[in-house]
């Protein structure tokens, strides 16, 4: 780690406005950009020198000493100040100023942590909560003080057995906390479905209601939060802490042909990626590097830098040559875009022939994003693959949640069509079942 590049813009909103020059050796901790309207403050991740400042990043020359210490952030008036001047953002991926979220108050309300780690292979969440638990119940009460909501819910899947033991543990002290178990199936975790499962907000027939995909989560008085993004605030309020570091999941070929999965905690912010992957000098051979989840992660190359939103970095399988198949895409809005689905075919050697989108998905005209219907529940999927096979299609590539994939198999063999999924090179470099037909397991 010899140098260090720190994004002006890692948040929604604004660029952060440089308050330091080239030439200053800056202290960790210490504030080194503001915006000028919503974002989120920037700090120095490593004791080191400033040797570049672009209107994209301020780049560190990081000492060969790193003291342990900080610079703390200044006294504040309320917590939800000392939250704003720790530049805590959504670490789950979102990356919204936190302050900003939690100074709309749910009087009243549901605040939900998701602790779900909704991306399949991604740990870095649980495995803080087994190390930081009590702080995080801390952070968790601090918010729900500052938001004025009247309860807690943790939101985390049931298959993470010890950790839901762990929780469920120190929450029997707190009335007003408990935990939402969540099924082991993709988008668990996306903040509508935790919503809409936890069965807190009701239609007036008295069923689970789903937020439009036009709404936040004010719209059922609640607020859904990472459990990351919580472990940063109490920090920030404890410790007086800002934000340097990020937690990362780390795995896929990384020693020889050996599949691991590894949990970096509190890597330095602007960290590259070719220096986290030093570690494992006996990397196999990858088709790709994937910053953040399979589903909705996007490729990445060693000189990226670790931001405060990134959660994972994957070493994917080599992709398959298809020799010029014509393929079909088949998108899904709660995974990777068409873009990104062109991209991995291009890298399977591909001719698509047509993209469709999920019959649940609603698409920005504007923007080319999308949101589902309902996450994770799926309409079925025959006559988006029937049009697609019209248009060419041979073979299918799908980015479908759980419930998505599944209906998708219900179709695809019976017309000889290969189904290939966005996940599969993931998933396949940690010996990981690739989605296909729902297990059991997953509904456990």
């Amino acid at each position: 780690m010899s140098k260090l590049v720190l994004p002006l813009k890692e948040s929604v909103g604004v660029p952060v406005t440089p308050i330091v020059k080239v030439g200053d050796h800056v202290k960790r901790g210490q504030l080194i950009g503001k915006p000028d309207g919503l974002g989120a403050n920037l700090h120095a991740s490593v004791y080191g020198t400033i040797t570049e400042i672009n209107d994209q990043a301020i780049v560190i020359e990081a000492d060969e000493e790193q003291p342990k210490d900080f610079v703390k952030i200044p006294d504040t008036d309320s917590n939800l100040d000392a939250i704003r001047e720790a530049g805590v953002i959504g670490a789950g991926g979102a990356g919204f100023p936190a302050a900003a979220k939690y100074a709309r108050p749910i009087p009243g309300g549901h605040l939900f942590i998701n602790a779900a780690e909704c991306e399949p292979i991604l740990g870095h969440n649980i495995s803080r909560i087994t190390t930081d638990a009590e702080q995080i119940i801390r952070g968790a009460e601090y918010i729900k003080e500052i938001v004025q909501a009247k309860d807690i819910h943790i939101a985390i899947k049931r298959y993470h057995t010890n950790t839901v033991a762990l929780l469920e543990e120190l929450v029997r002290t707190h009335d007003d906390i408990s935990l939402e178990l969540m099924w082991n199936r993709y988008p668990e975790g996306e903040e509508r479905a935790v919503l809409r499962d936890s069965g807190l907000y009701k239609k007036p027939d008295g069923e689970n209601a789903v937020l439009k995909t036009t709404e936040l989560p004010y719209a059922a008085n609640a607020i859904v939060t990472n459990v990351e993004t919580v472990y940063r605030a109490a920090r920030a309020i404890e410790n007086r802490e800002p934000v340097m570091s990020k937690d990362i999941t780390v795995a896929g070929r990384l020693n020889g042909d050996n599949k691991m999965v590894l949990v970096h905690k509190d890597v330095p912010v602007g960290t590259l990626v070719g220096d986290v992957l030093s570690a494992f000098p006996n990397m196999a051979d990858y088709g790709e590097l994937i910053m953040g989840g399979p589903f909705t992660g996007h490729s990445t190359t060693l000189e990226s830098p670790i931001t405060k939103v990134d959660g994972g970095i994957i070493a994917t399988i080599p992709f398959p040559n298809l020799h010029g198949e014509k393929v079909g895409l088949l998108a899904c809005a709660c995974s990777a875009t068409p873009a990104r689905m062109k991209e991995i075919a291009e890298k399977m050697n591909a001719d698509v022939t047509g993209v469709e989108w999920c019959k649940n998905a609603v698409v920005n005209p504007k923007t080319g994003t999308a949101k589902c219907k309902n996450p994770g529940i799926c309409p079925g999927q025959a006559q988006t693959i029937l049009k697609l096979r019209k248009g060419g299609a041979k073979t299918l590539l799908v980015g479908n949640c759980t419930d998505c994939t599944n209906t998708v198999m219900g179709v695809a063999p019976k017309l000889n069509m290969p189904v290939y999924h966005t996940t599969d090179f993931a998933r396949r470099a940690v010996d990981m079942r690739i989605m296909r037909h729902i297990l059991p397991e997953n509904n456990e």
